[in-house]
């Protein structure tokens, strides 16, 4: 996250546009593949697909090195490598979800927080290296970043490999199940509640928040990719310790938690259109982070046990849909609104607009009664 967005507004120089468009290519694929991938994780054995998957993120990894040390990097390779990571994340998130229940045991809730604190945590280590590249220079951090995907390539390993269910002769196609598995979740209100709820975090908040981070440390807070990795990373820490105290303390009121948890998401991304003093603007993406693990760890856990067994990695596709789907059409609009009202305004439009989809989902469905 670090070293792409700092490429763009600090290397090329990219208006708030391009900068929507940058952080989009990376976003963009899941639209259209994730669901794609869920089907695939459920025919094949899903350890083995994310293994694979790890080695060949290497690859647009490696060209972006070599763009960088060639002093060849431009906004189009850019958006190429975006497009390329964003591939493989598309089939490689259903089927590491689906793996979750491999190694569950009876506490969903408590290896979904383990998960998330750890997920999150990579993240928070990975934007502290990253912000020391000011010092030792990007294509050390891009190095490192492949060297961590071969890693993971090899922890995979040690998960419980499983034989591919048996493939009938009458199977339908992709297609079709990708349909089926979209029906249940229409169907289903602890499926199609949450993912309501998800789509809306990935336009109001994940996108926007890609987008705004670095042009309000640019232009705001004259800043570098030390700052923008500071405000990166204190989101995940306010996750991670929010996900320790969920572990530890469980939840019983998941729906009504994933709601307010949401409201406190509005408040601090209004606060960040404010033009805070820097330490305040810090302050307000911790919190936002505290807010944002008791919404993940919610409405994950609601719909991982929701999700039928023989469809699990296509309905948890559905659910990252909603994230990365969401997302990108959120980043390109906060780029184009920031670039006509300023982004500082841009982030109140957001804010107001979650706000509004929060209360229509508590007065108008049952969420707030999930347990």
């Amino acid at each position: 996250m670090v070293v792409f967005s700092w490429l763009v507004v600090g290397t090329l120089h990219a208006s708030a546009e391009w900068v929507g468009i940058a952080q989009t290519s990376t976003m963009l694929p899941a639209l259209f593949l994730v669901l794609f991938g869920g089907a695939v994780a459920d025919r094949v054995d899903p350890r083995r697909l994310v293994v694979g998957l790890h080695v060949v993120a290497v690859i647009p990894v490696a060209g972006l090195a070599w763009a960088v040390a060639a002093d060849r990097l431009s906004l189009a390779g850019l958006g190429l490598y975006g497009v390329a990571i964003g591939t493989v994340s598309a089939f490689s998130m259903p089927a590491r979800d689906a793996l979750l229940s491999r190694v569950a045991g009876q506490d969903l809730m408590r290896a979904v927080t383990s998960m998330t604190a750890a997920q999150f945590g990579a993240q928070s280590a990975g934007n502290l290296l990253a912000g020391s590249a000011r010092w030792w220079g990007p294509i050390p951090a891009i190095a490192l970043q492949a060297v961590l995907l071969l890693a993971g390539a090899l922890v995979l390993l040690r998960v419980p490999a499983v034989a591919p269910p048996p493939r009938p002769a009458d199977r339908p196609s992709a297609l079709h199940e990708i349909g089926e598995a979209l029906r249940i979740v229409a169907r289903e209100p602890r499926l199609r509640t949450p993912l309501l709820l998800v789509l809306a975090v990935g336009f109001f908040f994940i996108g926007p928040f890609t987008v705004a981070v670095p042009l309000l440390v640019r232009d705001v807070y004259a800043g570098g990719a030390a700052e923008i990795s500071l405000v990166f990373m204190l989101f995940p820490l306010g996750t991670i310790a929010g996900s320790l105290w969920l572990r530890s303390r469980g939840l019983r009121r998941k729906g009504r938690a994933a709601l307010l948890a949401l409201g406190v998401g509005c408040a601090a991304l209004a606060s960040m259109g404010l033009a805070l003093p820097f330490p305040a603007l810090m302050a307000a993406t911790l919190l936002w982070g505290l807010g944002g693990s008791v919404f993940i760890n919610a409405s994950r856990t609601l719909y991982q046990a929701a999700a039928p067994e023989d469809q699990r990695a296509r309905v948890l596709a559905a659910y990252q849909l909603g994230f990365l789907g969401g997302a990108p059409l959120g980043s390109s609009c906060a780029g184009l609104l920031g670039a006509a009202v300023g982004i500082q305004d841009a982030l109140l439009w957001f804010a107001v607009g979650m706000l509004l989809a929060v209360t229509s989902v508590w007065l108008g469905t049952g969420m707030a009664r999930m347990e």
